[in-house]
C-alpha cells in the first residue's frame, strides 16, 4: 500500500495530534544577533494520545528563496513534504504570487505523490481577523479556521499566562464550531529546546481523513505566515503582521 494511503487509513482513528517544530539553532542565534537567517522549518505531527508519529514534515525550499520569505512573506513560494514512516506522502506547495493586499492572495495546495490535487488552502484578506479557508480537491468548502482578532496572544505574545495561546475555531461550512486548533507561543523558543511552536489540534467532528489532512495543511500554513519568524514579535505582534499584509 502507498504511503500517502497507509496515513489515511491511520487518520480514520486519530481525534487529536500535535504538531511540533523542530528548534533551528543557526535560525535562532542569527535573530538574536539582529540578522535573522532563515532556515528548513521541521515538524513532527504526532498522535495526542499515544505519541505516535504519524507525520514528518520537512520544509524543501531553495536557500535564496527561504531569505526572500522576510522581504515579502505574502508573495513568496515554500514547499513542504509530508513523509510517512520516512517515505514521502504528501506535498504542501505555496507558489509565487503577485500579492498586494486583497488582490492575488496566496493559496497552498495539497497533493499526493503524483500530483493529484487533495485540496487547497486560501488566505482571504480579512482585515485584521486571520482566517483560513480549507476546500476540497473539488474546490467546495471542507472547514474554515477562524482566530479572530481580539485575543492577547495576537495582541502581545509572551510564553506565559492567556498571552501564550492562541486559539482558532475549526468551522464547518454553516460557521459552526467543530474542533479547535490550539497554537501555545514562544518569544524566546531558541532557548527552550522542547515544546517549541506547539500547535495542538483537536478534530472534534472533522472526521474524515482528507480533511483532516487539510486541517493540518492549515496550521503549518498559518505557521509560516505569522508565527515562524523570530523577528515578527518585535513588530506589534501577529496583529502587527497581519495589517502589514493585510
Amino acid at each position: 500500500m502507498a504511503p500517502g494511503m497507509q496515513s489515511m487509513e491511520q487518520l480514520n482513528y486519530v481525534s487529536s495530534v500535535q504538531i511540533k517544530e523542530q528548534v533551528r539553532i543557526v535560525e535562532a542565534l542569527t535573530a538574536a544577533l539582529g540578522q535573522e537567517i532563515e532556515m528548513a522549518n521541521k515538524y513532527q505531527i504526532l498522535d495526542s494520545k499515544t505519541g505516535q508519529e504519524i507525520f514528518f514534515a520537512v520544509e524543501q525550499t531553495d536557500c535564496l528563496t527561504m531569505q526572500l520569505k522576510q522581504c515579502c512573506p505574502d508573495c513568496a513560494a515554500w514547499n513542504v513534504d509530508l513523509l510517512y514512516q520516512q517515505t514521502p506522502a504528501f506535498k504542501l506547495e505555496r507558489n509565487w504570487t503577485l500579492t498586494c493586499c486583497c488582490f492575488n492572495r496566496p493559496v497552498l495546495y495539497v497533493k499526493d505523490l503524483q500530483g493529484v490535487p487533495i485540496g487547497e488552502v486560501e488566505d482571504p484578506c480579512t482585515c485584521c481577523n486571520l482566517v483560513f479557508h480549507a476546500k476540497d480537491h473539488q474546490g467546495s468548502d471542507l472547514v474554515t479556521i477562524d482566530g479572530g482578532c481580539c485575543q492577547l496572544g495576537l495582541c502581545c505574545p509572551c510564553p506565559c499566562g492567556p498571552c501564550a495561546e492562541v486559539k482558532f475555531e475549526i468551522q464547518d461550512p454553516s460557521g459552526r464550531q467543530i474542533g479547535e486548533i490550539i497554537k501555545r507561543l514562544s518569544c524566546c523558543k531558541w532557548m527552550i529546546q522542547d515544546d517549541v511552536d506547539n500547535y495542538h489540534i483537536e478534530f472534534g467532528e472533522v472526521g474524515h481523513p482528507a480533511a483532516k489532512l487539510m486541517v493540518m495543511a492549515v496550521a503549518i500554513f498559518m505557521d509560516f505566515k505569522y508565527f515562524s519568524t523570530s523577528s515578527r514579535d518585535d513588530n506589534g505582534g501577529i496583529i502587527g503582521e497581519v495589517l502589514d499584509s493585510d
